[in-house]
């Protein structure tokens, strides 16, 4: 994946979430309740994927200590906080096994 590509698909992320914060008026009422709790499901079931090979087995040691790190640092709210605490925990990882 070039450099290049990464940029394009930031800023297509980031612009548009800038974009809707802006434009876009908030959700109220049972909306609002709804929309909270929606991501993390979402992403539970993303990252639980990426937890199990195809052959239906734990996947390595890096990339579950990189889950932890990223679960640990999950009461932040934050995407950015959660990617870095997942970086980090890969690292460690690598260094671990």
């Amino acid at each position: 994946m070039s450099p290049l590509l990464v940029a394009a698909i930031a800023l297509i992320t980031y612009g548009s979430r800038a974009a809707a914060l802006a434009i876009l008026p908030r959700p109220s009422g049972r909306l609002e309740v709804v929309l909270g709790r929606m991501p993390a499901p979402i992403f539970a079931s993303l990252a639980t994927l990426t937890l199990i090979t195809e052959e239906g087995a734990p996947t390595g040691g890096p990339i579950l200590v990189a889950s932890l790190g990223a679960l640990l640092v999950s009461p932040k709210r934050s995407l950015a906080v959660s990617l870095v605490g997942g970086i980090v925990g890969f690292a460690v990882g690598t260094l671990l096994f």
